[in-house]
């Protein structure tokens, strides 16, 4: 499923990404890779804040749609 469906507070890890090679490379340099877990920590207006190996990242709504995740 999206990132975007994931409710605030839950845990998933990363299973893809279908966003374009520069955006994925973008996100790779974040720690944003298959296998990781994430968890968002809020939502505003469709974009996130998510933790990521103990950092937190904003994204957009359009680049959370790209990413999917496993609960």
């Amino acid at each position: 499923m999206p990132l975007t469906m994931l409710s605030v507070g839950k845990v998933a890890v990363i299973n893809g990404c279908r966003a374009k090679d520069t955006t994925r490379k973008y996100l790779e340099g974040l720690g944003i890779v298959p296998g990781v877990p994430i968890i968002i920590i809020s939502e505003m207006g469709g974009n996130l804040i998510v933790s990521v190996k103990g950092s937190r990242l904003a994204l957009s709504k359009g680049v959370a749609g790209q990413l999917t995740v496993q609960v």
